[in-house]
């Protein structure tokens, strides 16, 4: 298990440096001229500003220089966890992302907690119950809620929230601590959101692994041994039958993370999503390129998880 453990986290720090290149090579790729464009306020202006006042915003930039260094410096940095300065306020980049990054990761807990919660059991029960009417509700209720685009079932939500149930969610943001019960009024419902389409293919995963490892030979064993169906179930069923339903909880991190920049605007939820959508209106680079590595390296993570998550319920991974 642990030559198995170097191995991922071996592969993981060159993954990480590649994609930290790819993110720093795109996003100064893009046409326009940042000093031009955010100090100045516009390519609309550039005619308003001489090339020698440009070049000289350039270099207090540090964007006359190669671009290699300009990623080695940027890089160095951000490993080390100086993230550099907004170039529209020149605030560190950490001041502005740190505060966003807990309201993100609690949306996300919360969205995880709740697909986990009616995703599982609701995929067993289809599958003990496989071809009932409960099969086919449930089975039903997923599609659809797996097809509706977060930000329409958003609105909906706060269409019967607001019309239907003459209710109104707290406009403003709480913080967890200061006000648990008004940010939880604000969180519960974009979590639900965001859960909802979560859950529903967690669900189908799930309903269709344990139907699979039902069929398997062992648990045929089980049963001819007398052993009592719940035992079955969660003793020798669940435990297999969990391992493309991990797999797939890691790639939810994808979505959850993605997703969560439209979710933020429509309920106003002060997180990444939000930041990183006014941040790229205001062509803010170094806090797109945290925000967007921050993303990355989430992702990354969860695969890592995933890998080891996999050598511990399935010994043939990790010694094979």
């Amino acid at each position: 298990m642990t030559s198995y453990i170097i191995r991922r986290v071996l592969l993981f720090i060159p993954t990480a440096v590649g994609v930290s290149f790819i993110i720093f090579f795109l996003l100064h790729v893009i046409p326009g001229d940042y000093a031009t464009t955010v100090v100045l306020g516009g390519e609309d202006r550039a005619n308003l500003a001489t090339q020698e006042e440009i070049e000289r915003v350039r270099r207090e930039l540090g964007l006359d220089r190669n671009i290699f260094l300009q990623y080695r410096d940027w890089a160095a940095g951000f490993f080390t966890g100086d993230l550099g300065k907004s170039l529209t306020n020149r605030i560190p980049v950490s001041e502005r992302m740190l505060p966003r990054i807990a309201v993100s990761a609690q949306l996300a807990v919360m969205a995880v907690l709740i697909a986990t919660l009616v995703a599982i059991p609701c995929g067993v029960i289809a599958a003990v119950r496989q071809d009932s009417l409960i099969d086919y509700g449930l089975r039903f209720f997923s599609m659809i809620f797996e097809s509706m685009p977060n930000f329409w079932l958003g609105l909906l939500v706060l269409f019967a929230l607001a019309v239907i149930f003459d209710w109104k969610p707290p406009i403003s943001y709480k913080d967890l601590w200061e006000n648990p019960w008004a940010n939880l009024q604000t969180m519960f419902f974009p979590a639900l959101v965001v859960g909802a389409r979560s859950s529903a293919g967690m669900l189908r995963m799930t309903r269709s692994s344990v139907l699979e490892v039902l069929r398997e030979d062992y648990v045929r064993t089980a049963q001819s041994k007398g052993l009592h169906r719940t035992r079955i179930l969660f003793i020798h069923v669940l435990r297999n039958a969990l391992l493309p339903v991990t797999t797939l909880a890691g790639f939810e991190v994808v979505i959850l993370f993605g997703g969560q920049v439209v979710i933020e605007q429509v309920f106003q939820i002060p997180g990444l999503g939000q930041l990183l959508v006014q941040t790229v209106a205001g062509r803010d680079t170094p806090v797109i390129q945290a925000i967007i590595m921050f993303i990355a390296l989430v992702v990354l993570l969860a695969n890592l998880v995933v890998d080891l998550l996999y050598g511990l319920l399935d010994p043939r991974i990790r010694y094979g």
